[in-house]
């Protein structure tokens, strides 16, 4: 055999993360049309929240999106290192040591504060680097919360406008997803601030409020040109923004989840083979009689907690629960409900069924909230190599279907 199995294909027969490009192409239509036809800044921070930032970036241009949004220099440089064209603003503060790498790399470095103005401006060095105010409403991260201090930052700005470009403003809103009066007030504290903006460098001043939880509030779309999706490219919206008074003339309900994770079933006992002293590190694993395991392929190696006693996986439109601790590499699962499972039947973690197909057999939500996640950490956690495909395949195939009975060992 010549044949050359690369590890990441050798990784993904046991376990694997799909992405759906059909459903990223999909929801970026849908933000688009929600977002009222502004331009798309995708957010891609967190390689992509762990999907593969390069691999993503691509898709959303391709899709349609205007420009990205990273958190780091880092993030942008590794786009520009796999040849990722197209404007990337780096949203968060950087050290002084990487100014000059947005220089280099063609990166846009928002600024927030003075420091950061006088920072990018001497990195210029002659030529004239484009930035994005980014301006603290309330998230409270970066810059100054009170006006004059938005002030002073405007007056910096201005005095280095040899040096600097101010190509838009955009600030982060802290509570779009659960808070529709605190989304209204800073939503008021945006717009008096962009009118400022605009009297200092022009009408050309962009400016950005909405991430995929604040398209729910329509006022956050008033007088602003761009769209920051970050979940909503996933097809993912927080399960509490669904009770908004924003949500039922959203739009958001026609996303379409992308993302899946699934894993195989590498081996299955049943009480006949656990010896009665228990099964597992300190053998801390004990089962009533008739209870049947399954070993499945993820562990602590790939992002689970300790803490997730709740966890169930999906198997044959079953749901399976953990039992004990999640090992390095494989964990234990409760089959006894499935009687037709075998070794290397797939479980569902994360669901994305294909178009026309019906509701998630496990959603990303139903995952984080038995692990509790929030669905940006869920979407770190789970540390598996990423496999762009056209429709995602975890959950909605003949994997949720139960196969014909066939006679035959479950350790065949």
């Amino acid at each position: 055999m010549n044949e050359t199995i690369s590890a990441d294909r050798a990784a993904a027969a046991r376990l694997e993360k799909t992405v759906s490009g059909s459903a990223i192409r999909h929801n970026m239509g849908i933000l688009r049309k929600v977002g009222g036809g502004r331009r798309i800044m995708a957010v891609v921070k967190g390689d992509a929240y762990g999907l593969g930032a390069p691999a993503i970036s691509r898709v959303v241009l391709a899709a349609g999106a205007d420009a990205l949004a990273v958190d780091t220099v880092a993030e942008g440089v590794e786009l520009r290192e796999h040849r990722v064209a197209g404007p990337v603003v780096v949203m968060d503060a950087d050290v002084d040591e990487n100014a000059a790498a947005c220089v280099i790399h063609r990166l846009t470095p928002a600024v927030a504060n003075l420091a950061q103005v006088r920072r990018h401006a001497a990195a210029a060095s002659g030529r004239r680097t484009t930035v994005w105010l980014r301006t603290n409403i309330g998230f409270n991260r970066f810059g100054p919360r009170d006006e004059k201090g938005f002030d002073d930052v405007l007056a910096a700005l201005a005095d280095a406008s040899g040096a600097l470009r101010v190509a838009g403003m955009f600030a982060h809103l802290s509570s779009a997803a659960t808070d529709p009066s605190e989304t209204a007030a800073q939503v008021r504290v945006f717009r008096g601030r962009v009118a400022k903006a605009r009297e200092v460098f022009g009408a050309s001043c962009q400016a950005s409020l909405a991430a995929t939880h604040g398209l729910l509030h329509p006022d956050a779309l008033t007088g602003t040109d761009w769209i920051r999706p970050g979940l909503g490219v996933y097809g993912l919206v927080d399960p509490g923004s669904r009770h908004l008074p924003g949500w039922p003339r959203s739009g958001l309900d026609e996303l379409r989840p992308a993302i899946s994770v699934r894993a195989r079933l590498l081996e299955i006992l049943t009480t006949a083979d656990i010896v009665a002293d228990g099964v597992g590190y300190d053998r801390t694993i004990r089962l009533p009689s008739g209870t049947d395991l399954a070993a499945v392929a993820i562990g602590f190696a790939h992002g689970l907690a300790r803490a997730n006693e709740r966890l169930t996986g999906v198997l044959h439109g079953a749901r399976c629960p953990i039992v004990g601790r999640p090992g390095m590499d494989c964990t234990m699962f409760d089959v006894t409900a499935v009687p037709t499972a075998r070794p290397g039947d797939w479980m569902t973690f994360i669901d994305a069924p294909g178009p026309g197909a019906a509701w998630p057999a496990k959603s990303a939500a139903e995952t984080a909230a038995e692990l509790g996640l929030s669905l940006y950490e869920l979407l770190a956690t789970f540390r598996i190599p990423v496999r762009l495909t056209e429709h995602a395949t975890a959950g909605s195939g003949a994997e949720q279907t139960p196969e014909p009975h066939r006679e035959r060992s479950r350790h065949a």
